[in-house]
């Protein structure tokens, strides 16, 4: 498989994730119970694997996400 086709899947899987977020809090509007938490967790972890993805295909994102990551967990 192509770096491309890697590259567009993963920005699809993010979208979807996106997308599945958003419709459980504000068209269904309460993610309650044991089934919510699950498609909340599957979310969110399907929008980071996405990006963590494609920056791992894309050569402009190299070192952008350890930065991030290192930007993000800093203590002083």
């Amino acid at each position: 498989m192509s770096v491309n086709k890697k590259k567009l899947i993963c920005i699809l899987t993010a979208i979807i994730g996106l997308a599945v977020f958003i419709l459980e809090l504000f068209v269904f509007q309460k993610p309650d119970g044991f089934w919510g938490l699950i498609i909340c967790l599957a979310s969110v972890y399907l929008m980071i694997g996405g990006v963590i993805g494609y920056c791992k295909y894309s050569g402009n994102f190299g070192g952008t996400l350890g930065n991030l990551l290192e930007i993000l967990f800093w203590l002083p």
